[in-house]
C-alpha cells in the first residue's frame, strides 16, 4: 500500500513538473517575443527613413518630395528614376534628373529636397508614363511607385491671363482713385473736350484686352491697340498707365517719340 502511494505521488510530482516547465517555456517564449518586439520598434524609431511623393507647390509647380522622417540623417542617398518618365519632361528638368541619378545626397533629420518636374501646363506630358523611383541610403533600400494621372483630377489649371484678370477685378477701389488722378493728368497735358465715360466693367474689360494685345507683341503703341481694339487712343493710354503704375505687369520704353500715343509698351 505504501509503494503504492509513493508511485502516485511521484507521477503527480512528474506531471506537475512538466506542466509547469511547459508554462515557463511558453512565457519564455513570450518574453522572448516582446523584447524583439521592442527591438524592432526601437530600431524603426532611431533610423532614417527616406520617402518620396508627389505634390504641387508655389501654385503651380509639380515636384517629386523626397523627405527623411526618421530620426537619424540619411547617408549616401541615391535617387533612380526610369527613363521612360524622366523622357517625358522637357530639357532643362531632364538634365537635373539625370545627374541627380550619380548624386550621393546626406539628407538630415526632417530635411526636405523638392525635384521639379514642371508646370501644371505640362502635366499630360509628363503623366505619359508611370515613375518608377529606387532610392538607397546607408543599408536600406526603398521603391516607389508613383502614377501621376491619379492625380488629375485635383489639377486646377489657372493660366497667367486668368491670374491678371483675377487680380484687376481686386483692384477696383484702388483703380477708381487713380482713374480720377490719370484723367486730370491727361487733361492737363492733352486737353480733352469730349471724354466717353466707360463702366467700372468695361474698364477691367478692356484692360485684360489690352494686356492680351502687350502680352503678344514685344513692343505696341496705344495707338496702335486703340486701332485694334477700335477704341479712342487716349483711353487705351489712361488704362495703359493704370496697367503700369497700379498693377505693375507693363512697362514703356522712354525714347524721343513725338507723342504719348507713340510710346512703345511691353510686358513686364
Amino acid at each position: 500500500m505504501t509503494d503504492w502511494l509513493m508511485v502516485i505521488i511521484t507521477a503527480i510530482y512528474v506531471v506537475a513538473t512538466i506542466i509547469i516547465c511547459y508554462f515557463n517555456g511558453k512565457s519564455a517564449k513570450a518574453a522572448k517575443m516582446q523584447t524583439d518586439e521592442m527591438i524592432r520598434q526601437y530600431n524603426i524609431a532611431n533610423r532614417p527613413n527616406v520617402t518620396i511623393h508627389f505634390d504641387i507647390i508655389r501654385s503651380g509647380l509639380m515636384c517629386f518630395i523626397i523627405e527623411n522622417e526618421g530620426n537619424k540623417p540619411a547617408h549616401n542617398v541615391s535617387i533612380k528614376i526610369n527613363k521612360e518618365f524622366i523622357n517625358g519632361i522637357d530639357k532643362e528638368e531632364r538634365d537635373r534628373l539625370e545627374k541627380l541619378a550619380t548624386a550621393k545626397l546626406y539628407l538630415a533629420s526632417g530635411q526636405k529636397i523638392y525635384i521639379c518636374l514642371g508646370g501644371q501646363p505640362q502635366f499630360s506630358q509628363i503623366a505619359k508614363n508611370v515613375a518608377e523611383i529606387d532610392i538607397a541610403y546607408d543599408e536600406y533600400s526603398e521603391h516607389t511607385t508613383i502614377d501621376l494621372n491619379q492625380y488629375g483630377m485635383f489639377l486646377v489649371y489657372t493660366s497667367p491671363i486668368e491670374d491678371v484678370s483675377q487680380h484687376l477685378k481686386k483692384m477696383k477701389e484702388d483703380d477708381e482713385k487713380f482713374h480720377r488722378n490719370i484723367l486730370k493728368q491727361i487733361e492737363n497735358k492733352h486737353p480733352i473736350q469730349n471724354i466717353v465715360v466707360h463702366t467700372e466693367t468695361e474698364d477691367e474689360a478692356y484692360k485684360y484686352k489690352i494686356f492680351k494685345i502687350v502680352c503678344c507683341e514685344s513692343r505696341v503703341t496705344a495707338s496702335a491697340i486703340a486701332e485694334a481694339l477700335g477704341l479712342d487712343a487716349e483711353y487705351v493710354l489712361q488704362l495703359l498707365v493704370e496697367l503700369e503704375q497700379v498693377d505693375r505687369i507693363v512697362g514703356h520704353y522712354t525714347g524721343s517719340e513725338e507723342d504719348d500715343y507713340s510710346v512703345e509698351w511691353y510686358r513686364k
